[in-house]
């Protein structure tokens, strides 16, 4: 079982056969498929605990309805890791509160039965075989609380949330890593041969492997080793609001086309969020929140789903909470996953796009099996090498939750 300490002097490690910095679910994920893979694996985290900056604040939902066969390979994989994980981490009736009521995908656009037809047929082309285009007529049939000007959606009933305080814990505790708290990384030792330490704020430790999975403080730890990563940073804010007894708790996560605007059931109440156009920043342990942001989201996902316009004339304030986290995006909204080929021994699991929680199981394998030579980053279709190759595209995934 996985140790979470902070360190003193003496329970301070001086040596490790991998250093992860970063205690998200992305660097708690590494560790787990490090430790099970025989390495002497410890986590840096800077903070009091493990999944409290990014991790805390996403929308814990995965979903594996992507138009890439890489995404969808990854994200199924990842999926089923959530569906047997228990057995996953060797901790018998372990819960992760795992939720599969689907993602709906709908829309109202007279040209929406052609465009998502389309869509699935070419989703299932490349693998994703359970997916489901519905009629307008179908999707109201499903879900009675859908508006009449639906026209079509898409819908897989393996997708949904969970806990990721329980999925990022649960790895911690079915890992053999050493997780210290209150530990930032303040230097990545290069040397003749590559990586040769890590220096932190209690001390140094030396090892010849460094995995950076720091969620949006990932470019500031490159910089320590001199690099620089085509990251961009952005805001995402999310609402809980509080139980109502029009909100239907079987619903899917539902998410309005083309406008991105969603909801699903949370605890008798929902959780709701849009990705609106945010202005790039810099990384922040305390992100701003906006009270104008709820509005905007409520006016959006009642159209579609009328009974919100009920509870929207009995909501008060304090019937609202309000929180915010930040994406860590590349230029095609792809993770940048295994090693740098400007370090030796310095490896990157990081730049999700909004979508780690949902591919950190699969993609942190990925990564591992790099380190161990189990996999070549020559058939690693999230390789930073990709940049530098000219692969990259803007892709339809981007910012879609």
């Amino acid at each position: 079982m996985g140790k979470i300490i902070v360190p003193d002097a003496s329970e301070f490690p001086r040596q490790a056969d991998l250093v992860i910095i970063g205690g998200g679910i992305l660097g708690t994920t590494t560790a787990f498929h490090a430790s099970r893979a025989g390495l002497e694996t410890v986590v840096l985290e800077m903070r009091d605990g493990l999944a409290t900056l990014a991790t805390a604040a996403s929308e814990e939902c995965f979903r594996a309805q992507f138009s890439e066969p890489e995404n969808v390979a990854m994200t199924k994989a990842s999926i089923e890791v959530f569906e047997n994980f228990s057995e996953v981490i060797g901790v018998p009736g372990y819960d992760i509160s795992l939720h599969q009521q689907g993602y709906l995908f709908y829309t109202d656009a007279p040209e929406g039965p052609e465009t998502l037809r389309a869509q699935v047929e070419h989703q299932q082309s490349i693998g994703l075989d359970d997916v489901e285009f519905l009629s307008g007529d179908e999707v109201r049939r499903r879900f009675p609380w859908a508006s009449p000007e639906v026209t079509a959606a898409t819908y897989r009933a393996r997708d949904g949330w969970l806990s990721t305080h329980e999925l990022t814990h649960g790895f911690a505790k079915g890992s053999e890593a050493l997780f210290l708290l209150r530990t930032k990384a303040t230097g990545i030792e290069p040397g003749s041969r590559g990586v040769e330490g890590v220096e932190t704020n209690r001390g140094h430790i030396s090892t010849r492997t460094v995995v950076i999975a720091a969620g949006p403080f990932s470019g500031q730890v490159a910089g320590l080793a001199g690099l620089e990563l085509p990251l961009t940073i952005l805001r995402r804010q999310k609402a809980i609001i509080g139980q109502d007894p029009a909100i239907p708790q079987g619903a899917p996560m539902t998410i309005s086309v083309p406008s991105g605007a969603f909801w699903r059931p949370e605890v008798g109440g929902a959780a709701i969020g849009w990705a609106l156009p945010e202005e790039p920043g810099e990384p922040l342990e305390n992100v701003p929140t906006d009270w104008a942001f709820p509005a905007l989201v409520l006016e959006e996902v009642s159209k579609l789903a009328p009974f919100w316009e009920e509870v929207v004339g009995r909501l008060t304030r304090d019937g609202v909470f309000l929180s915010a986290g930040q994406y860590t995006c590349t230029p095609d909204s792809k993770p940048i996953l295994g090693p740098s080929p400007d370090v030796e021994g310095l490896f990157f699991n990081l730049g999700y796009s909004g979508h780690g929680i949902m591919a950190a199981p699969e993609g942190s394998r990925y990564v591992v099996a790099m380190i161990t030579g189990q996999m070549s980053d020559e058939d690693n279709p999230f390789s930073y090498q990709r940049f530098a190759r000219g692969e990259v595209v803007v892709s339809e995934e981007k910012m879609v939750i």
